[in-house]
């Protein structure tokens, strides 16, 4: 029987990042080069400004999660402080918050 620590699965997830943030860097580095090299095409220049900036975001949830790993704060619900599942890291796991916390879009609220 194997059993796992929830250290253990943190560990593959810093892994998961660190692989993540080196993707979304690559991208970045891809997309100026295409922008440099289709100065006039607006269309493409509409759909390379959307891909950085999605891009750039990803990058500041990485970060923001590789630095709590080092504070070992990684996992914990901002809100409640609760261990966030490893379900839900493993899905999104730059996730701040636990399915109970997790803030709900603008359009799913309830007035």
């Amino acid at each position: 029987m194997y059993v796992t620590s929830r250290q253990d699965e943190l560990g593959v997830l810093r892994i998961v990042l660190e692989e993540q943030y080196e993707r979304h860097t690559t991208q970045l580095a891809l997309l100026a080069r295409q922008a440099r090299q289709l100065p006039g095409e607006q269309t493409d220049l509409a759909a390379t400004s959307a891909l950085t900036a999605a891009s750039r975001r990803a990058l500041g949830d990485i970060a923001r999660a590789l630095h709590y790993l080092e504070q070992g704060r990684y996992g914990t619900c901002e809100e409640c402080r609760d261990d966030i599942p490893i379900e839900l890291l493993a899905l999104r796991p730059a996730a701040r918050f636990c399915t109970t916390c997790q803030p709900q879009p603008d359009h799913q609220r309830r007035p």
